[in-house]
């Protein structure tokens, strides 16, 4: 095999179970040998006296159920189950988990060590005819892989009877049956669907500076303080990090800006602060960090997916030939310019996290991106998990910060981009397959082993964060509180492991996202606080379509990319030309140039384009999250 080589067992350890087997079938011999019990069959029993009756009745009964129990076993041979999901290039063999599981379902866990995010390994795996029977592989296509035959579908069925959570997950929101179907096989599927949290999750939120607003005039009165109880946090264990539903309009969001560069917020006689920061390097459609700017205009960065209805031509359009877009150049231009907004600087040679904490944690931008899940989260790369506010307060001990929801512009929008598009995914990013090599047989005890360690509260807490007082403890009430982990170090070598803890329960079906926040004291309030508070039903941006399979049909969309082949590199360079040229200040009069921009636009191609966008088959964006995750 070229992944891997089997991994050996701890002989001693099933030394001992095959022992303990044989004693306990000596003893049940012994007692059945020696048994003066009268075997009863039912033409006798009206001879029998009522206590024998019993008796007798007693014995059939208890040898009828084990005789069942044991013809009904599903786990009755063991089976090998190769296994591969990322972050296991450092797995260690025979890891407690990995034993636990192997006993209770009586199979043999291989799991295999390469990167199944590196797409080069991926790649010469399947060049050599390997792939895992069950497992998560992102280096590669699920659907390029069923077609060479290196994985095997699943059916409906096989999901409703063997995998009936997953199956009521796909009841609540009806779209999940079309994700990952394969079209010429009915109710056949390449795998499973991921559908975890993240549907309802923003990468970034907003964040100010809150001593700052303060000192500028702009208090906010509706504070809730996030509490750190782990060790490692103290420096800002309280009195430091606070939520709040409040929502600055267009105006004051400008004048704050205008004052955290202008009016020394921080009260040094220097002129050494700024309002924000674009947090990339140039000119750009943006990314999951500026969709808080790009928000107030009811626009994200999904620029080659998301559509939108533009009342001024009656058409479906991408973003760059919105109105929205228009106004949000006018505004990046003039903070640009005015220098109340600047740059990210490259100081790490494209590095995008040194390039951002390097700049944030210089004490001198009163707002900014906030990383909502690696933010003062254990086990986070260094400098994010101490980042912000620990970095912060060494620069500015007396650093407050205050996240809201949203900031609005000046048509009253303001909202923020979901991390994913969809509650499910498909695709090399989003699917569970099963290898070829995975007969009915294992197809079965795989998705007993998934139901219990991604489905089942039990198998899950004990997999996914490991064992409670050994990987970590409660920071309040069990199961209600977010998890402290324990210190690497202080781990027991029985219980350490050099991979993560999550091998065999993962976050991809993760759909409670309470389960997933108690990684962390910080996000679990910030989840409760978005939550209770609907920041995610309220400021949630959405498209009017989605340039996506299911809703276009598989006719449809491959129609588009065969268009969008053609004619995109002509439409993408009059919009990028716009846009630069709104970025760097080149454009005299933004709105008066609009017009002229859109006929380009047009004239370039974006014309074909709308003939598709607007076809009635072209199904709206219709995602209900309140039925997936309330």
């Amino acid at each position: 095999m070229f992944v891997s080589t089997k991994i050996k067992k701890k002989e001693g350890f099933l030394n001992m179970k095959r022992i303990v087997s044989m004693l306990l079938l000596l003893t049940m011999l012994c007692l059945v040998a020696c048994s003066d019990t009268e075997v009863i069959t039912p033409d006798q029993t009206s001879a029998t006296t009522a206590e024998s009756t019993t008796s007798a009745q007693s014995t059939a009964a208890t040898t009828t159920q084990a005789s069942t129990t044991e013809m009904q076993n599903p786990f009755a041979e063991r089976l090998e189950l190769t296994y591969l999901v990322r972050f296991t290039h450092n797995y260690d063999a025979d890891r407690w988990d990995e034993l636990e599981l192997e006993e209770k379902f009586n199979i043999d866990l291989n799991v295999w060590t390469i990167d199944a995010y590196n797409a080069e390994q991926c790649t010469m795996m399947a060049a050599a005819g390997d792939w895992a029977d069950t497992g998560y592989i992102n280096g590669y296509d699920p659907v390029r892989a069923y077609n060479e035959g290196l994985t095997r579908n699943i059916s409906l069925e096989q999901i409703r009877t063997m995998l009936p959570e997953y199956y009521s997950i796909l009841e609540g929101n009806p779209i999940g049956f079309k994700v990952n179907h394969i079209q010429d096989e009915p109710d056949h599927y390449y795998g499973l669907s991921f559908c975890y949290a993240q549907n309802n999750y923003w990468y970034h939120t907003n964040c100010f500076r809150l001593d700052w607003l303060e000192n500028i005039g702009y208090p906010i009165s509706d504070l809730t303080e996030v509490k750190i109880t782990a060790e490692s946090f103290q420096q800002a264990s309280e009195d430091v990090v606070f939520l709040s539903n409040h929502v600055f309009p267009y105006e004051e969001f400008l004048d704050i800006l205008r004052a955290f560069t202008e009016d020394d917020p921080d009260g040094n006689g220097v002129d050494d602060t700024f309002g924000a920061m674009w947090p990339l390097t140039g000119p750009s459609y943006g990314s999951h960090w500026t969709d808080l700017y790009t928000g107030m205009f009811g626009i994200t960065s999904a620029y080659t997916t998301w559509l939108y209805y533009d009342e001024t031509s009656d058409n479906y359009v991408p973003s760059y030939a919105l109105p929205g877009w228009r106004d949000f150049l006018v505004f990046i231009n003039e903070m640009l310019t005015k220098g109340y907004m600047n740059y990210m600087v490259d100081v790490s040679g494209g590095d995008y996290g040194g390039n951002f904490y390097s700049a944030i944690l210089t004490g001198n931008y009163g707002h900014f991106p906030l990383d909502t899940w690696f933010n003062m989260n254990p086990g986070s790369p260094p400098r994010i998990e101490m980042g912000i506010p620990q970095g912060f307060l060494e620069k500015a001990p007396e650093a407050q910060f205050v996240v809201v929801p949203a900031i609005v512009g000046p048509e009253g929008k303001g909202g923020n981009k979901r991390y994913v598009d969809l509650p499910f995914r498909d695709g090399p990013w989003g699917t569970w397959t099963f290898g070829h090599t995975c007969t009915d047989e294992k197809l079965e005890r795989a998705l007993a082993l998934l139901q219990y360690t991604h489905f089942n509260d039990e198998g899950f807490y004990r997999y996914y964060y490991g064992l409670e007082g050994i990987h970590y403890k409660w920071s309040g009430e069990p199961y209600k509180s977010a998890v402290i982990l324990t210190d690497k170090s202080k781990i027991p070598r029985k219980y350490a492991n050099d991979a993560i803890q999550s091998i065999f329960a993962t976050d991809k079906f993760l759909i409670d996202y309470r389960k997933w926040s108690m990684v962390s004291e910080w996000f679990m309030q910030l989840y409760d606080f978005q939550y209770k508070n609907d920041w995610f039903i309220n400021y949630s941006l959405e498209p009017d379509k989605l340039i996506n399979r299911l809703y276009m049909g598989n006719e449809m969309y491959d129609e588009y990319i065969v268009l969008r082949d053609k004619i995109n590199p002509d439409i993408m360079t009059v919009a990028n030309d716009f846009r630069n040229k709104a970025f760097k200040g080149e454009l005299a009069d933004i709105n008066a140039e609009w017009s002229n921009y859109i006929d380009a636009l047009y004239n370039a191609g974006l014309q074909e384009y709308v003939k598709i966008f607007n076809r009635s088959e072209f199904g709206v964006y219709d995602i209900d999250k309140k039925a997936l995750y309330n």
